[in-house]
């Protein structure tokens, strides 16, 4: 062991360094003098009292100082002997290298015993203190590669060993075993790094500099810089690469993109700090590894988007038989409530990705959305919007198409009024899909209950053919639909009503007058009873509701004015009390224009689900462009 022949054992990333730092050692070790011996005592004298004194110095007890000047004293004695042209000089020389290798090889060794005991900036400050000592001493007689060399192992082993006690072991987290694991295992790692993320910046690394800085405080600061390198550079790189790793497996597959935002919102917190402690060079290449990991998160993020986007687009659900919420909107909208979550973060994914909407009826106004979040999210809602009309066109009974489209686009809205979506998409988005769905809710009634209304009889001399015709359609209906559902109470409770407003009060009165002359299967409590039972969900079904109960059971019920409103709009009368009129006629207070409105809109004899001549997203496209009356706007309000 020699400063002549002896050589860092550095690996991986801290070689380079501690290379380029033998040569900062090598350079201060020159600028030493130290002093002459004394000229009263013979060189030969104090070598020998030196030797005498290491020789009984027990390792076992405490470094003393003297052992640390003699070492000192030793180094001065050599040099002086290297300049000696007296021949009697080259075996005194011989002796004192010999020796001070020696003590040079104590030293290691009591330095590898105290940096175990220096786990962090707040270890004892009398280790600490010891350990610096022998730092310098090794340092200033020419050792300072075996020094670094020792230091940097043993506190590479104390990083190592801190980080895997906050749960990241850096042997199992390297790329080629992280593209391995399987996916459950890749989610533990990745909440272990997210955990030890600010540990280890803030802690960790942090208190490595600072020990670093304290323990060769006495050197220039480009050897402090480069000591703090040569013991964190490789493991730190290593640390920052696992984010790049999983979002290089993770890119194409959406379900990993809340991984990929957390680990980029984790690593844009640490940035400041991490540009404090890896600023400088040597230990520059960390801050460049880190920045170029959060370019690689966020186009890894921006293509998770874009592959979601894909998969609302190909996506080929089972349609539920009863109308109901399919998977892929509890699906779109779970994520994109998780999603907006992350605002801040995708804020700075997307804010120069561009928004291709590719689609002239998807509106971007500044007024409706607050940012490119909330653009990004309105879009993709756009996509499932489109992508339900679709597939509703799937179903054979237009009736069952509309349900679909209510239950969904319900879904949609309550997910964002109870969620933090409202916030990005505005009350206008609200107002917008509300008044949809009131829409879709109207096209299901119309289309599938007027021609139900319709086949009771309207002429006393047909009235016995008429209420067979309607008792074999109500049956009909009711078994069809007897799996059917409105999965939103409100709504659910809202339909029930309106169906029960066009068909029971016109059964109810023509039973009045007819029941006596004609056998009638169907009382009008049997019609209504069965209505209020239709569309239960099976997920909440608990008897009939509250709102159903209430219903009166000698009258039409609780129909509102703004119900009451809609089925003149949809094109029923309801009939008044006293009136034992039929339903489905033109009452005399009303006028011309009035009258055309409360024309049936479909024929009462024709099968609505066989006009396949016009299909569902013409019919749909005919009642978003719809005029609103002031009376129905009321309603939709």
């Amino acid at each position: 062991m020699s400063p002549a022949t002896d050589t860092g054992t550095g690996t991986g990333t801290g070689t380079g360094t501690t290379k380029s730092l033998a040569g900062l050692l090598s350079s201060a070790s020159i600028r030493i003098n130290p002093d002459p011996p004394s000229p009263s005592t013979p060189i030969a004298d104090s070598i020998s009292a030196i030797h005498t004194f290491m020789s009984k110095w027990d390792p076992h007890t405490s470094l003393s100082s003297g052992f640390l000047s003699a070492a000192t004293n030793l180094h001065s004695y050599l040099l002086h002997l290297s300049t000696s042209s007296d021949n009697s000089s080259h075996r005194e020389l011989i002796r004192t290298n010999s020796l001070l290798q020696s003590a040079m090889r104590r030293l290691n060794q009591e330095l590898k015993q105290h940096l175990l005991a220096v786990s962090d900036i707040h270890s004892p400050a009398d280790q600490i203190s010891t350990v610096r000592a022998i730092v310098e001493t090794m340092l200033s007689t020419g050792y300072g590669e075996e020094c670094i060399t020792t230091y940097q192992s043993m506190r590479r082993l104390a990083v190592t060993s801190q980080l895997k006690q906050l749960g990241f072991d850096i042997s199992v987290n390297r790329p080629r075993k992280i593209f391995k694991v399987n996916w459950d295992t890749l989610d533990y790692q990745t909440k272990s790094w997210l955990d030890a993320a600010s540990k280890a910046v803030c802690q960790v690394f942090y208190s490595e500099r600072q020990i670093s800085d304290s323990i060769f405080g006495a050197s220039p600061e480009p050897i402090r810089h480069s000591v703090f390198a040569s013991v964190v550079n490789d493991i730190a790189v290593t640390f920052f690469s696992f984010p790049e790793t999983v979002s290089m497996r993770s890119k194409h597959l959406p379900e990993r993109l809340f991984s990929l935002l957390d680990m980029h919102e984790k690593i844009t917190i640490l940035m400041p700090d991490i540009e404090v402690l890896f600023g400088c060079e040597p230990a520059s290449m960390v801050l460049s590894k880190v920045t170029s990991l959060l370019t690689n998160l966020t186009d890894a993020a921006r293509m998770s988007l874009y592959e979601f986007e894909k998969v609302i687009r190909k996506a080929k659900p089972n349609m539920p038989p009863s109308g109901g919420v399919v998977s892929l909107t509890r699906y779109v909208m779970n994520y994109l409530v998780c999603l907006f979550d992350y605002e801040a973060s995708l804020y700075m994914i997307l804010s120069s990705m561009p928004q291709e909407t590719n689609d002239a009826s998807f509106d971007v106004s500044d007024d409706w959305y607050g940012s490119s979040v909330s653009v990004r999210i309105a879009w993709l809602l756009f996509v499932l919007l489109q992508k339900l009309e679709s597939m509703a066109e799937s179903y054979r009974d237009v009736a069952l198409s509309y349900l679909f489209l209510v239950n969904n686009l319900q879904d949609v809205v309550n997910k964002v009024k109870n969620s933090s979506l409202k916030e990005g998409l505005s009350e206008d988005w609200v107002a917008v899909q509300e008044t949809k769905v009131r829409r879709y809710m109207e096209g299901h009634v119309r289309s599938g209950w007027a021609h139900v209304s319709a086949a009771l009889p309207v002429k006393e001399e047909e009235h016995v053919e008429r209420v067979r015709e309607f008792e074999m359609v109500f049956q009909k209906v009711m078994k069809e639909r007897e799996g059917w559902v409105i999965v939103d109470e409100r709504m659910r409770e809202e339909v029930r009503q309106l169906v029960e407003g066009m068909v029971a009060p016109a059964y109810r009165g023509w039973y009045q007058v007819y029941r006596r002359n004609t056998e009638v299967r169907f009382t009008p409590e049997f019609i209504r009873s069965r209505i209020l039972r239709l569309y239960d969900d099976p997920e909440s079904r608990s008897g009939l509701s509250s709102s159903s109960s209430s219903v009166s059971a000698t009258g039409t019920g609780s129909i509102s004015s703004n119900s009451a409103k809609l089925l003149c709009r949809l094109g029923c009368y309801l009939p008044q009390e006293g009136d034992m009129s039929m339903s489905v006629r033109h009452h005399a207070e009303f006028d011309g224009a009035q009258k055309d409105q409360l024309l049936l809109q479909y024929n009462g004899r024709e099968d609505v689900a066989q006009q396949g001549e016009v299909s569902l997203r013409i019919q749909i496209q005919d009642l978003d462009q719809s005029p609103i009356t002031e009376e129905v706007s009321e309603v939709l309000n």
